[in-house]
């Protein structure tokens, strides 16, 4: 087509040409997977913690049971919701982090705000994780 021909072409309007394509929407976080969240840390942070306590193990046992409980609580949440697990873990082990002060460790905050974050963490790694497999 030569520039003659062009110019007598008539011009393309913006509302005529296809929109660019946007990336889809992130989902919508659902209640049911922060409330999986804090219901599978809470349980097996207490159910970890009650286990060491009860076998009278050092300390240092319990310091692996505030770790790996919520490790893997983040990472089931992660499966559970499929979409944005991180987040939902996030949510769940955050809202956690009170009841497992007063009731769990007798009022020392630090272990529980550690269980919160390792959940997190848990259920940030297994979303990425998953996501790479697509």
């Amino acid at each position: 087509m030569s520039r003659r021909s062009r110019r007598g072409a008539p011009a393309k309007s913006k509302a005529t040409s296809k929109p660019q394509s946007q990336p889809d929407p992130k989902p919508q976080l659902r209640w049911e997977g922060a409330l999986f969240a804090f219901a599978s840390n809470m349980l097996l942070v207490t159910v970890l913690t009650g286990l060491v306590q009860t076998m009278r193990l050092p300390i240092e046992y319990e310091v692996i049971a505030t770790l790996l409980g919520p490790l893997a609580a983040g990472s089931l949440t992660a499966f559970y919701v499929r979409q944005r697990g991180g987040m939902h873990a996030f949510l769940g082990g955050m809202l956690s982090v009170l009841p497992l002060t007063f009731f769990i460790f007798q009022g020392s905050w630090q272990p529980a705000l550690y269980a919160g974050a390792f959940c997190t963490i848990g259920g940030a790694l297994t979303e990425v994780i998953l996501r790479k497999r697509k």
